[in-house]
Formats: structure tokens, C-alpha cells, sequence
């Protein structure tokens, strides 16, 4: 049997009489908080948060409206105008608000400061641009929710290089954009959060879903290295795992037996509602998860179990 060198180390120390004291940081450890509310530590007021999507019919406008009703001010970031609503309709849904209609909408309803910032994610000039706009308008950016995708469905023996090619800009490359970006203006300040939105589809083969499925699993391990590897900043990562997302007010997906198959394979038995997924998006981004870091929370419904 292998020795195990950590272990041998950290007894070298204890029998040397290291002070155990060493993992008790006073400085780090969030001690203030012992006697909050968890709604308290919940008040994301002064947070400046990014959404990218944030005009999405479903899961990017919802997630505007659980950021700013903790009190956040939230950059909505999406294509311009007449690019989001043509990609809205090959989607096969109808376009309802822009990025300027999001922002003003929950700006009113939850009196903090929502702006519009249109631009491509999938770029990484078209990053820097953002995250550069976000920054200036903003005052700073504290939380970036990488929720933006772009990927091929269907059978992958159907695929052209160029699908293929759009679907790992898409659903993965843009999200790693994103995060270097949002990382020189959460390093510098000790504090951050990124939070990337998955998909149940990583965790169970679905049909038609091969690209997606692959890459949102690629997210989920980028989310484990990047939160590993930044914690030290006070930057923490994080994720959810989505499912199949539907609301009022909000066109359905055309009716397809894989869209039927991918509702009979969850516990729920039903529709997940945007704003039940970020629910656990609006938690990540407080210091209530404080002592998470590099994980993707399952919030599909147990579309995987």
C-alpha cells in the first residue's frame, strides 16, 4: 500500500507540536454572522451582478429579477435588439422584452439600478467590451451568472464542423471569457462571485443532447478548478444544474416527444419555474454560501436520478 504523504506530513507536524490554531483565521472566518438571519446574510445591497442572457425569455430574466430583488444593481447583458430577437425566434419562441425592457422593468419593481448593455459573449473582444461597459456604468462588478448559451441539438452524427464549432463557443468557451474577464475586477477587490449555469443534461444522457450534455459536464469541472483556484482571492464559483424551465407569459418550446421524454424523466413531474433555479443562483451569490465553493447544485427537477 501507497504511503500517504499528506497524512505522514501533517502528523510530522502535530508530533512536532504544531499549532492547530493555524486553521482558525479570524480574518476569513465570517464570525459576524453567527448571530444574523440567514435572510440577512442574504442582502446583496452595493453588489453589482453581470447576467449574461439577461433578456432570455426564461432562466436570464429571471435571474435579473432574484439579483435586484436582494438588492443588487444588475447589468442586463444580451445581443442587440434585432440579433436577440431573431435568435429568440429560432428558438422557436416569441420575443418578449429587450435588454432595456428587462432592465427597466426591475428596476421599477425592486428600486435598485438595472442597465442594459448589449453585446456578444461569445467573442472575447466582445467580452472585453462588456465586462469593460459593465464595469464603468456599474461602479464595479461583484457577480457575474454565466447564463448565455448557444448549442446544437439533435442527433451529433447530424452535426457540421461549424455546429459542432458554435455549440463549444457557445455553451463553454464564451462562460470561460466571461470568468477571465470578471476575475481582474473581483481579484483586486478580495471578493466575487461567478456562477455558472449547467444543466441536468451533464449528468444523464439525453436524447439529442449530445454537445450540450458533454460541454455543460465540462463547465461543472471547469467550475471545480476555477473555485479551487480562486478561493484564495475571496472569489468564490459556483453553479446550478438546470432542468426543463417554462412560466407565464412565456411561449413554449414547439411540443417534441424529446421535449415529453425530458419531462417524464424528472421527480417533479412537471415544469420548473426560471425563478425556482434562480432562487438557488440569488443564494450562491450571497454570503450565505459562504462556505461553498466549486460546485454545481442539481436544480432540475431530479431530471437525474
Amino acid at each position: 500500500m501507497r504511503e500517504n504523504y499528506l497524512l505522514n506530513l501533517l502528523q510530522k507536524d502535530v508530533d512536532e507540536g504544531t499549532d492547530p490554531t493555524y486553521w482558525w483565521d479570524e480574518e476569513r472566518t465570517p464570525l459576524d454572522s453567527i448571530d444574523k438571519r440567514v435572510t440577512d446574510l442574504m442582502d446583496l445591497s452595493g453588489k453589482k451582478a453581470v447576467v449574461t442572457g439577461g433578456a432570455g425569455v426564461n432562466l436570464g430574466q429571471a435571474c435579473v429579477n432574484r439579483l435586484a430583488g436582494l438588492g443588487a444593481d444588475v447589468a442586463v447583458v444580451d445581443l442587440p435588439k434585432e440579433r436577440s430577437e431573431a435568435w429568440t425566434r429560432a428558438a422557436g419562441r416569441t420575443p418578449l422584452l429587450d435588454a432595456e425592457g428587462v432592465a427597466e422593468k426591475f428596476s421599477k419593481r425592486w428600486d435598485t439600478n438595472c442597465i442594459a448593455v448589449e453585446g456578444d459573449v461569445l467573442t472575447a473582444d466582445g467580452v472585453e467590451a462588456v465586462m469593460r461597459e459593465c464595469h464603468e456604468r456599474l461602479g464595479g462588478i461583484d457577480i457575474l451568472v454565466n447564463n448565455v448559451a448557444d448549442v446544437a441539438m439533435g442527433p451529433f452524427t447530424s452535426f457540421t464542423t461549424e455546429d459542432i464549432d458554435r455549440s463549444v463557443r457557445g455553451t463553454f468557451t464564451g462562460a470561460v471569457y466571461c470568468a477571465r474577464a470578471a476575475l481582474d475586477y473581483m481579484i483586486p477587490k478580495g471578493w466575487g462571485r461567478i456562477i455558472n449555469v449547467g444543466s441536468e443534461s451533464a449528468l444523464t444522457a439525453m436524447p439529442g443532447q449530445v454537445m450540450y450534455g458533454a460541454l455543460k459536464g465540462g463547465l461543472a469541472t471547469f467550475t471545480a478548478q476555477l473555485g479551487a483556484e480562486v478561493e484564495r482571492h475571496g472569489v468564490k464559483v459556483l453553479g446550478v444544474y438546470g432542468g426543463c424551465m417554462w412560466g407565464p407569459g412565456r411561449d413554449l418550446l414547439p411540443d417534441s416527444v424529446l421535449g415529453q421524454y425530458a419531462l417524464g424523466r424528472t421527480a417533479i413531474q412537471r415544469f420548473e419555474l426560471p425563478e425556482e433555479v434562480a432562487n438557488m443562483i440569488g443564494f450562491l451569490a450571497t454570503d450565505a454560501a459562504s462556505a461553498m465553493t466549486g460546485v454545481m447544485i442539481p436544480m432540475g427537477g431530479g431530471m437525474a436520478l
